[in-house]
């Protein structure tokens, strides 16, 4: 898959593509609709099937006070997108400039002229252009008039309600993350490195990976059974979030992950930590030897929870 950062630099190398556009933070089911409609048109057609997305988040540069925390590093986000067969991303960069292009100029320049767009397909609330101006309906009548055929993706339920980034980022940070799965496709997950942490784990019996993320949206803290992924095998795993209260001093918020059966040197490594079920609240022990006792029924509960779910140590990552 091939990624570009500007539009005016984007060549699709056909006499035509197909295209979806949108922010895709998550890629949530929704999003993963438009995405395997525009793969599977352009296959259909034996055309590029190109994803055009925004980097930042065009709140990050238009209202900075509301943008929300991403559900995906960009690096991740290039990777589940490749997972679907895209051909070319343009993660074009946003800026004051750019979103001072009038919606049917972003149209006529980019997606008529530059991906010589055959089809694009978008969700009916798709807003575009200065001021948020252009709509679907604007995308449909000028179709005819640049030659391209417009398909809409409906709103996607689970539960009966809307998939939405907004909720999704919310329930995860209420902890709510096995509830997210339905909608995600997935368990969410923190990639990061590995990093060096105080070693207290390692002292109490439950040496852990301390994980720097790159993610935005961190679940609730407290302890949670987990999946921890590194060169492309995953791990059953139980891991904290918060302060370690129990400790005097206090610090920073730490992400740390007890990894079952594993023996090995992961400093340095980049990983992901995929979060099945939140077992419970952080809280403070009276003594290290509660914590301990606590620990251990926190890793029988979070391996409880994984075996039920059919995970295995060392378990390859699906393609």
């Amino acid at each position: 898959m091939e990624i570009v950062h500007d539009l005016e630099h984007a060549q699709p190398g056909a006499p035509g593509s197909v295209v979806t556009i949108g922010n895709f933070d998550g890629i949530h089911l929704g999003h993963q609709a438009l995405v395997r409609s525009a793969v599977e048109e352009a296959q259909r057609r034996g055309l590029p099937a190109v994803v055009v997305t925004f980097e930042p988040h065009p709140l990050k540069v238009l209202a900075p006070e509301r943008a929300p925390r991403m559900l995906l590093a960009p690096e991740d986000k290039m990777e589940l997108l490749a997972s679907f067969g895209v051909d070319l991303v343009v993660a074009q960069r946003f800026d004051r400039e750019f979103a001072a292009i009038e919606a049917q100029a972003f149209v006529r320049r980019y997606l008529a002229g530059r991906l010589k767009t055959k089809k694009i397909w978008v969700g009916r609330d798709l807003r575009f252009g200065r001021e948020r101006r252009g709509s679907v309906p604007d995308l449909v009548r000028w179709g005819a008039l640049y030659d391209y055929e417009v398909g809409i993706i409906e709103p996607i339920l689970v539960n009966g309600a809307r998939i939405s980034s907004s909720e999704i980022r919310r329930m995860i940070e209420q902890g709510r993350v096995d509830e997210v799965r339905p909608m995600l496709g997935r368990h969410h997950f923190v990639s990061g490195t590995v990093v060096s942490g105080n070693q207290r784990g390692r002292d109490l019996g439950f040496p852990t990976a301390n994980l720097s993320p790159r993610t935005e949206v961190v679940p609730l803290d407290g302890i949670y059974a987990t999946l921890f992924e590194v060169r492309r095998r995953q791990w059953p795993s139980v891991s904290s979030i918060g302060f370690n209260p129990t400790f005097p001093g206090g610090g920073k918020r730490t992400v740390e992950t007890f990894i079952f059966d594993f023996e090995g040197d992961l400093y340095g490594e980049s990983v992901k930590l995929f979060f099945v079920k939140r077992i419970r609240e952080e809280r403070k022990f009276p003594s290290v030897e509660a914590l301990v006792a606590q620990m251990r029924q926190d890793a029988s509960t979070a391996r409880t929870v994984l075996e039920g779910l059919g995970h295995r140590a060392g378990s390859g990552v699906p393609d």
